[in-house]
């Protein structure tokens, strides 16, 4: 019992609690996402309202024809709470007209106030009306059909919804005390009263925790759809670009370069004598030597250039609006910055050099055969004595 309790606790005051359900970091974003959403039920809420109290005008003229103004003055009274719920209602609409909300990145502290003021505007306004019937019909349909579409229309935050239910609350019962003169009737509003406020707002923090535990499963999807799609593209090891993605990207930028007759190479580098250290090193010590290659390539290449790891030690280059001899500068410049670097940082001892071949579009008809033509380069600098670029 005691378990199913606090269960119960924990899904009405979900996120009211410090420290609760959001994360951190997405709590701004869930703000202005249930902000958002808030913003456009009400728009809907306003309307459907506004043609709701044409009949009630109506009514209400009608009424002051047949002189019931004067004979039931709650007649009178209820004309007014009809006029002032229209004109919180048409405030609320040209306020939202004038600040536009078109993506929950638009949501502003400001649009929250808004959207609070008008929830409470409506539903202090039915308090009013049920009070104001107690001169006329001794009803509170009006309190009771407000708690309930404002628990399922909007999503109020847990903090919030307190005062929300709460203010409407202590108004009708303080207007009824007031107001009706039947002590029979008065008790049995005031049971019905505190039952409706109450079950309205649990129902309220139902949908609430509904609409919380959707939007971070959706979270938790679109995390893992970000990570899956930088796996397919990425080398986990590394960082760089696969081998899958790297072909796309080049038969893509052949394409380019052929239709607006841009200028493209290649380049296929492949660490020197990889094997043995792995074998002499350990393989921790090769996976360390993979990663800081990957960030001096990094350093040496501009913005648009595309690097990756082909496979194994062997890495591919793709320089956009690069000629031939301009390539062999930054591969004889990246070839330089490996040799120089300071490999004892990462084991005592360990040197580190590398090859690349270099090849370009200008007598190429597919990106496959330019790939090729730099893979062959490559095996010539090997083949030469390695740590050297061919072209």
């Amino acid at each position: 019992m005691k378990k199913k309790l606090g269960n119960l606790l924990r899904v009405l005051l979900r996120d009211y609690i410090p420290g609760g359900y959001i994360p951190l970091e997405n709590r701004e974003h869930f703000s202005k996402d249930i902000t958002f959403v808030n913003i456009g039920r009400a728009k809907i809420l306003a309307m459907a309202l506004l043609v709701l109290h044409v009949p009630f005008i109506y009514m209400d003229f009608i009424n002051q024809r047949k002189a019931f103004w004067v004979t039931t003055p709650g007649y009178r009274y209820l004309f007014y709470m009809h006029l002032i719920t229209v004109a919180g209602i048409v405030l609320f609409l040209g306020l939202i007209k004038l600040r536009a909300v078109n993506s929950p990145n638009d949501i502003t502290a400001w649009h929250r106030g808004l959207f609070i003021a008008f929830v409470s505007h409506i539903f202090i306004a039915c308090a009013c009306v049920s009070i104001v019937d107690q001169l006329i019909h001794y009803q509170i349909t009006a309190y009771i059909i407000a708690a309930f579409t404002i628990a399922s229309a909007v999503y109020i935050h847990s903090g919030i919804s307190i005062p929300v239910f709460l203010a409407p609350y202590g108004l009708l019962l303080t207007g009824l005390a007031l107001y009706q003169p039947n002590t029979h009737i008065l008790k049995g509003y005031f049971i019905n009263a505190s039952a409706v406020t109450a079950i309205a707002w649990i129902l309220s923090r139902f949908f609430y925790s509904g609409y919380l535990r959707d939007f971070v499963n959706k979270d938790i999807i679109e995390k893992q759809r970000a990570i899956l799609t930088r796996q397919s593209k990425e080398d986990f090891l590394t960082g760089m670009y696969n081998r899958r993605y790297l072909e796309l990207l080049l038969s893509q930028e052949f394409a380019r370069s052929r239709r607006y007759g841009l200028k493209l190479s290649v380049a296929m580098a492949d660490i020197d004598f990889f094997k043995n250290i792995n074998d002499s090193f350990s393989h921790g010590v090769g996976d360390r030597v993979l990663q800081t290659i990957a960030l001096i390539f990094k350093k040496n290449v501009r913005s648009f250039d595309i690097v990756g790891r082909y496979g194994g030690e062997e890495f591919v280059f793709i320089l956009p609006e690069t000629d031939l001899e301009e390539a062999v500068i930054v591969c004889d410049r990246i070839r330089q910055s490996i040799e120089g670097h300071d490999w004892s940082a990462v084991h005592p001892g360990l040197k580190v050099t590398i090859s690349f071949g270099v090849s370009d579009s200008i007598e190429t008809d597919n990106y496959e055969k330019l790939l090729s033509d730099a893979d062959k380069k490559l095996y010539e600098a090997k083949e030469s004595g390695r740590n050297q670029v061919r072209y």
